[in-house]
This record gives C-alpha cells, structure tokens and sequence, in this order.
C-alpha cells in the first residue's frame, strides 16, 4: 500500500532523494520548505534562488511532470485568490499603487505555492511503512510520533474513502442525473461519508489497541545517517543559510 505515490505519483526510489534514509528525507523536506518559507522575493537574485530551490528539489525527489503540474494547478486554486486582497489594500490606500497594494498577496501566494509542491515532492518519496521508519527514527516522544502518523494514515484513509464514494457516484449516473436527484445526493453525502468514515476509523483503532499497535514500527532499521544523508543535509541547510543571509542582506 502506497497512499502517498497513489496521490503524487511518487519516485520509485531511483531518484537522488530515493535513496536517503527516511529521517533524512524528511529532514531536508522541512529545511527546503524552510528556505522557501524564508527567502526574501523583492529582489532578482532571491526570486531565482527561490526558484531554483523549489524545482531542485521536485527533480532530486523525482516527482513527474505530470503530476507536478496537477499540484500547480491544486496549489493555484487555493492560493490565486488570495491576490482579490490586493483591491481593499489599493482603494483604503491613500496613494498606493497597484504594485505595492499586489506585493503582499503576491509574495504570500508565491510562498503557498512553492510549499505545497515541495511538501508534495516530499511525501511522493515516501510510502507508509518508510514514513513511519522516518519518524521514528527522529527524536521525537513516541507519543507525538505516533500521533502524527496516524495524522497521515488517516487523511490518506479520508481521501481514499472519499474517492471510493465518488467513483460509486459516477458508476450510478448521478453526474447525469436530474438536478433534484443530485441535490438529493449532495444533503445526504455528508451524513454516509462521516458514518463510513468513523465507522472504518473505529475498527483500525480497535484493531491496533487489541494488537497494541501505536502505528510506529518496533525496530527502526535506519536509525543511522549515511553519508549521502550528511550531504544532502549540507545542501539543504546551505539553501536555507542562503535564503537567511539574502534577508539580512537587505534588513541591513
């Protein structure tokens, strides 16, 4: 089971991130989504570097390009409208322009962007069982490890679900149904999604007190940092020292 690759098309592990140990890859994850996060965009030079960052990392994880444009367009629907801010901010302005009353929106857009693709590259490296390894391995309480893979596990189970009542949709014509039978099916979706989903949800959990299962594995097999990690670490820390170095460049 690979809920991860089944939702971003995921590397198969021949890829320059794909063979990092998984503490690492999510280590780098975090600190490239850091360096986005943090690189100043009023300049040429963090603009590129803010670039450059974000596509390095989508190649080295190996996501397809398919399945990057399909986060890209994910990513502009949510974060495009954003940009409507900029007409309160440019009428309430007295004597803003247009470009300093789009500068933040545009910046706050451009960073949303950039972090759902380098969170999608990341997670598409992954599949449950090296996720749990990955934190694991981190040093984490067990408990909040847990916790957040089970987080995972069970949006991956709500997605999952979601599709499988979406699919039983179509396969029962209501896409071309009257308009009265779909809004029939809209009032009750939300009421059989939440049952199937509690319903599922209360028998994994179930199954894993019986079993005494917490979602972490027993022996974490890569819980040393190879040289390839040490490396990749570098270059991440090196991108996020260069994006915090930009900044100070211009506060000073």
């Amino acid at each position: 089971m690979n809920p991860f690759i089944g939702a971003f098309g995921g590397a198969d592990g021949r890829h320059a991130v794909g063979a990092l140990t998984p503490q690492a890859r999510l280590l780098c994850g975090v600190l490239v989504f850091a360096a986005c996060a943090a690189m100043p965009l009023t300049g040429w030079c963090g603009c590129l570097l803010f670039l450059g960052v974000a596509l390095a990392w989508c190649a080295c994880c190996g996501l397809p390009p398919r399945r990057f444009i399909t986060v890209l367009k994910f990513a502009l629907c949510v974060f495009l409208p954003l940009l409507l801010l900029a007409l309160p901010a440019h009428w309430i302005g007295e004597g803003a322009s247009w470009r300093d009353a789009l500068r933040p929106p545009l910046t706050l857009c451009a960073r949303g962007i950039a972090g759902i693709i380098v969170t999608a590259a990341t997670l598409s490296t992954f599949n449950l069982t090296t996720f749990a390894h990955g934190v694991a391995a981190l040093p984490f309480p067990r408990t909040v490890a847990s916790l957040l893979v089970q987080l995972v596990h069970q949006t991956f189970l709500l997605a999952n679900e979601s599709r499988r009542m979406m699919t039983a949709m179509r396969m029962r014509g209501v896409p071309e149904a009257r308009v009265a039978t779909q809004l029939r099916v809209l009032a009750a979706l939300p009421v059989c999604w939440l049952t199937r989903i509690a319903t599922h949800a209360g028998r994994v959990g179930d199954a894993m007190e019986l079993r005494g299962f917490d979602g972490l594995p027993r022996n974490t097999p890569h819980g040393r940092l190879a040289l390839r990690d040490a490396l990749a670490l570098a270059l991440a820390l090196q991108a996020l020292g260069g994006a915090l170095m930009l900044r100070w460049m211009e506060a000073a």
